[in-house]
Parts: C-alpha cells; structure tokens; sequence
C-alpha cells in the first residue's frame, strides 16, 4: 500500500547530525531501504521535515523502516496511507462514484 511518510528532525538533533554526516547518511540510508517514488525536503514547524511516498507490501515493514530515523536522528515519524490519481479514479469508480 502507498503511504506518506513525514519525517521531522529536532533543531538540535539535526543541528549535530549534519555536522557528523550523519543525517545524510540516514537519508541516504532509508532510501536505499524504502525505495521511495519521491522524497521532498523542507521546513515544517521550525524543524527538518522529509515527505516521502512508499509502497509498503506490509505493516511489519515499518520498523524495518523508521526504527533507523528514530535511533539515529530522534526523528518524529508519521505515516498515512494515501494514492496517487488513478488509483483515486479507480476507487471513486468502485464506490459508484462519476
């Protein structure tokens, strides 16, 4: 299933993990793990914020996943399942829907 996942780093964490190398090493990290169809970097409420789209074939993939971002970086991690456009037409289609 395709979810969303959001990705926030604290200021000091991330501070010192850039520094190390060691944020760039777990980005690079989970997107050798996760190979996501996109990642998106910016800022959300004052901290380092990644958005990133992965096709998960399973719940037990995320610890796999996010225990990484959450050891290393002290990162918040939230994941939402979401779809891309034709799968939103194919499931208006099977509600009924025009």
């Amino acid at each position: 299933m395709r979810m969303l996942w959001k990705v926030q780093v604290p200021v000091e964490m991330g501070n010192e993990a850039m520094k190390s190398g060691l944020m760039a090493a777990t980005i690079r990290a989970f997107a050798e793990r996760a190979k996501p169809e996109c990642m998106y970097f910016t800022v959300a409420e004052g901290w380092r914020t990644a958005y990133a789209v992965v096709d998960m074939a399973s719940s037990s993939d995320m610890p796999r996943l996010a225990e990484p971002l959450f050891l290393e970086l002290d990162a918040s991690v939230e994941i939402t399942p979401c779809m891309n456009q034709e799968e939103l037409f194919a499931g208006l289609q099977a509600a009924g829907l025009p």
